[in-house]
C-alpha cells in the first residue's frame, strides 16, 4: 500500500529536523564527555534498541544475518561505525554543529561519484560541474578558519571529510544488502557488528581517569544529548530515512538533507551560541547548489539509482 503524500513528506520533514538535531545534540554532549567514551554508550545504547526490533519483528529465522552476507556487513560494519563514527564524534568536538551538517550534505555527491566509478560510467557535465562547485564552496567554508592544523576548528572540518567519504562507501555498499534483507535488518546488523569493533577504541577511552572522571560528573543536559543520540539519531531518524525511500526516488528524498546544514546554523546559533557568518551562508549556498545540480540527471542511469543520502549522524 502506497503512502499518501503528505504522509510522506512530513516523515522527510521530521527526519531532517532529527537530523538537524544530531549535531546540536551531538555538540553539545561532546562539551562535557570524551568523543570515543560517548561513542561506546552510544552505539551499546543502539545495538540493545535494534536487537530488540530485531527480535520482535523478524521472524526467528531471520533474525541473524545468513552466511552469504557476513564478509559484506563486516566491511559496511567497520566502515559504518568505527571509521565514520569515531571521525565523526572526534571531527565535531574541534568543529561546530553547522560545520558537520554542511559537510554531510556531500554525501549523495560522494555516493554518486562512487556508483559511477564501480559501474564504469564517466560522470556528465551536470556531475562534472556540481562537483566543483560544492567542492568549491566547500573549501571556501573551511579556508575560513585559517589554515592551521593543530587541533582547532579546521582540524575538526578535515576530520569529518574523512567521516563523510566512509559514510558514502557505507550508503554506495550497503544498498544491496538493505534490497535484499529490509533496512531494519540490514542497520540492525552493522550497527550491531560495528558495535562489537568499536569496544577496543571505546573501552581503551575508559582506561583514562580524566574520561572516567568526565563521565561521572556530566550534567543531565549532556546525558539527554546522548539518549537523543541513541533512540532518534540512530533508530527513528534511521528508520523513517529508509522507509520514505521504499516510496519515493532517492534523489528526491535526498534534496529534503540539503535543508539540514541552514536549520542547523540557525538552530545552533540560537541554543549553541554558534556564530554563523555571512561568509558560512555563502558557501553552504553554493554547496547545496553544486550537489543538487550533481543529483539532477539528464535521462535515468544505473548510477542515479544507486544514489543514497545519509540518514544522520
Amino acid at each position: 500500500m502506497r503512502a499518501r503524500p503528505v504522509v510522506l513528506y512530513g516523515a522527510l520533514l521530521a527526519h531532517t529536523l532529527f537530523s538537524a538535531g544530531t549535531y546540536l545534540f551531538a555538540k553539545r554532549a561532546l562539551q562535557e564527555l570524551p568523543a570515543l567514551s560517548l561513542g561506546l554508550i552510544r552505539f551499546v545504547g543502539a545495538s540493545l534498541i535494534l536487537s530488540l526490533l530485531l527480535f520482535r519483528l523478524r521472524p526467528p529465522g531471520q533474525r541473524l544475518p545468513p552466511r552469504s552476507a557476513w564478509r559484506k556487513l563486516l566491511v559496511l560494519a567497520l566502515v559504518g561505525v568505527p571509521v565514520n563514527q569515531g571521525f565523526f564524534l572526534y571531527g565535531l568536538q574541534y568543529s561546530t554543529a553547522a560545520h558537520a551538517a554542511l559537510l554531510y550534505t556531500l554525501t549523495p555527491l560522494f555516493v554518486l561519484l562512487l556508483a559511477q566509478a564501480l559501474l564504469g560510467e564517466a560522470p556528465g557535465w551536470r556531475t562534472v560541474l556540481g562537483t566543483a562547485l560544492a567542492l568549491l564552496g566547500t573549501v571556501f567554508v573551511l579556508l575560513q578558519r585559517g589554515l592551521d592544523l593543530s587541533r582547532g576548528p579546521l582540524f575538526g572540518d578535515l576530520l569529518l571529510v574523512v567521516a563523510v567519504i566512509a559514510w558514502a562507501v557505507y550508503t554506495a555498499e550497503g544498498r544491496e544488502l538493505v534490497g535484499r534483507h529490509g533496512a531494519l535488518a540490514t542497520i540492525s546488523w552493522t550497527l550491531i557488528l560495528g558495535t562489537l569493533l568499536y569496544l577496543p577504541l571505546g573501552l581503551g577511552s575508559l582506561l583514562w581517569a580524566s574520561n572516567r572522571a568526565a563521565l561521572s560528573t556530566a550534567s543531565p543536559e549532556a546525558w539527554w544529548g546522548v539518549l537523543y543520540l541513541i533512540a532518534v539519531t540512530s533508530v527513528l531518524a534511521y528508520l523513517l530515512w529508509y522507509w520514505a525511500l521504499k516510496h519515493l526516488a532517492a534523489a528526491r528524498v535526498a534534496v529534503f538533507t540539503n535543508l539540514q546544514p541552514l536549520g542547523t546554523a540557525a538552530l545552533a546559533h540560537v541554543f549553541l551560541g554558534e556564530r554563523v557568518t555571512p561568509a558560512f551562508l555563502c558557501g553552504a549556498l553554493v554547496v547545496i547548489a553544486g550537489v543538487l545540480l550533481a543529483q539532477r540527471r539528464a535521462a535515468p542511469d544505473k548510477a542515479s539509482e544507486t544514489l543514497l543520502d545519509s540518514p544522520a549522524k
